[in-house]
């Protein structure tokens, strides 16, 4: 019986010793795995902000870039009416049809070109570099100057506002 009850205990001293080995290595298991999913939930959170922060900023993006196009649209209107305002006062002008001077419609002609060349595209095959491809199609009077006037302050006030658009974009995205 001594025998006995020593293979009994020795018996139960191997299952507890397994049963307890078991017990640690799965206890380590979950300790790791619930780390891993720790750390899995806190990659999730840096992603769900950071998705969250973007779709702000595009949102603001797209809120900024409407704004600016009404504005734009809201500028044309006003340089129409304008427009028609002014030709209404210019026709009762008698110094109306005279013509401004070859040499400034020349100089105002190569400067246009030169704008135009600069705000196309790096293809070179649609610029004529020479400038010798495009002759005035006849006199520029001074009020055809005068009605460009405000169409050209008008593009100035939307490319301002652009880049004050632009510029409210870089602020809020440093911040």
């Amino acid at each position: 019986m001594n025998r006995l009850t020593t293979a009994l205990g020795a018996a139960l001293l191997i299952i507890v010793i397994v049963l307890a080995w078991l017990a640690f290595h799965f206890h380590s298991n979950a300790v790791k795995a619930g780390e891993k999913v720790k750390q899995l939930q806190s990659d999730n959170s840096l992603q769900a902000n950071t998705i969250a922060t973007q779709a702000f900023q595009f949102q603001r993006a797209n809120e900024i870039s409407n704004a600016a196009t009404q504005y734009g649209i809201n500028t044309d209107v006003a340089t129409q009416g304008k427009e028609i305002e002014y030709r209404t006062i210019l026709k009762k002008q008698p110094t109306c049809d005279l013509a401004v001077p070859a040499a400034i419609v020349g100089g105002l002609l190569d400067y246009t070109h030169s704008l135009r060349s600069r705000a196309m595209s790096a293809n070179t095959g649609d610029v004529d570099a020479t400038g010798a491809g495009s002759t005035a199609a006849g006199t520029l009077t001074y009020c055809q100057a005068v009605l460009w006037i405000d169409p050209l302050l008008a593009a100035l006030d939307k490319a301002n506002n652009q880049l004050l658009a632009i510029r409210s974009l870089d602020e809020e995205r440093k911040r």
